[in-house]
């Protein structure tokens, strides 16, 4: 996943990773995690033109019965992304994940990355918290529920009867207008076996939108 940032990021920023030794699992896709992560560095990234540094970094956490975030009791990991870049106001970061609210220029962003993963933390378990001010930085975390004994994850994958299934070819279309994000997505999409098609979006000077496509299967 590193070497993916690194990649699509560039040399602007430097990711630096802070991890402990040991974590207890989360219940999650490990795909929409990654996707997560793909924005919120994105994100990161575009917050600091001038470069910088971008640290990853993942701990426990225990949550009680009175929290500000409106958790239920219990263990959490919290995974965190925090830059060295802009920051935000406090009116900015109040609409942050409002569904297509952006600081980014036209063309640049749809305003559904912190959006998506503010829902995906939600339908988790968890939540999303941003702690930014203007001129130090933003860090963004997820807050996931540990698996319990009680949990899918935890009980392990269902056994199948083995039987002959059969399933009609499928395509899918990805569209974003952000490159990185769309690639990304493709990429999981063609480690399942989906054919996919790549259509990236650019608003032209006159206002229209442009599309380029590809097909890799």
């Amino acid at each position: 996943m590193k070497d993916l940032l690194e990649r699509s990021l560039g040399s602007r920023a430097i990711i630096e990773t802070k991890f402990p030794l040991s974590l207890d699992h989360v219940m999650i896709d490990e795909s929409q995690i990654e996707l997560a992560l793909l924005n919120l560095c994105v994100n990161a990234s575009d917050a600091m033109p001038d470069g910088g540094t971008i640290i990853i970094s993942a701990r426990m956490e225990q949550v009680g019965e009175s929290n500000g975030a409106g958790l239920a009791p219990g263990h959490y990991v919290c995974l965190s992304v925090a830059d060295s870049g802009e920051g935000m106001d406090e009116e900015t970061l109040a609409r942050a994940t409002e569904p297509f609210f952006t600081t980014k220029g036209v063309g640049k962003g749809t305003g559904l990355g912190l959006s998506m993963v503010h829902g995906m933390t939600e339908q988790m378990g968890g939540c999303l918290v941003l702690k930014s001010s203007r001129g130090t930085g933003t860090t963004a975390e997820l807050w996931l529920p540990i698996a319990t004994a009680s949990s899918e994850f935890a009980r392990g994958p269902d056994v199948l009867a083995e039987e002959a299934i059969e399933t009609a070819s499928l395509r899918i279309l990805a569209v974003d207008d952000d490159a990185l994000v769309l690639l990304n997505t493709a990429a999981m999409l063609e480690d399942s076996a989906i054919l996919s098609r790549r259509r990236i979006l650019r608003r032209q000077p006159s206002g229209c939108w442009r599309s380029s496509r590809s097909t890799s299967s």
